[in-house]
């Protein structure tokens, strides 16, 4: 009898599982369980788990570029991101231009801000006192898009699914998401 009145239950909860997790249970959204990415970082949840593969969040206020050998993977990527916590607010690990592509490496490059909303448009005073490391500007402008997707060809028609970025937010309480 008591086999009987958990067997719905077990299916119910396993619908909802299998679904993605998307249903919500008591009002209360389930939400949708991302892999780690790095597993091992020195991090909350060791690892990343604030990331968009296939795309480019970064913006491009402060950038710092890696290239192979000296970064290998996304890992090695985020670690130059953790290495760097006072600069480094996002990452991208993809091609990042034709040289990219024709060597079968991808590019680590580290920025300080993300990728502006359409509308939003910034612009800055290069000779400002108040400007602190502030290395690259293109134009002195930043113009906000849809965030761009990554490509494994310069005619920009095969998608990157190998690409990854995101952020890496140092917390006032010392640790580290991302």
């Amino acid at each position: 009898m008591l086999f009987a009145r958990l067997v719905p239950s077990v299916l119910a909860i396993l619908a909802t599982v299998s679904a993605g997790g998307h249903k919500q249970e008591n009002n209360q959204p389930v939400f949708k369980q991302v892999q780690v990415l790095c597993p091992g970082l020195q991090t909350e949840d060791n690892g990343c788990t604030r990331y968009t593969q296939g795309f480019d969040i970064t913006g491009i206020v402060t950038t710092v570029q890696f290239f192979f050998p000296e970064v290998k993977s996304v890992c090695d990527c985020i670690q130059k991101c953790l290495d760097n916590p006072t600069t480094c607010a996002n990452y991208i690990w993809d091609f990042h231009n034709a040289t990219d592509i024709a060597n079968g490496h991808r590019t680590c490059i580290i920025y300080s801000n993300f990728n502006l909303p359409s509308n939003v448009t910034v612009v800055y005073a290069p000779n400002d006192p108040q400007n602190v490391n502030i290395q690259f500007l293109e134009d002195t402008v930043q113009m906000g898009s849809t965030v761009p997707q990554a490509f494994t060809d310069v005619n920009a028609t095969v998608p990157d699914d190998k690409a990854f970025s995101g952020p890496v937010w140092q917390l006032s309480n010392g640790s580290v998401q991302c």
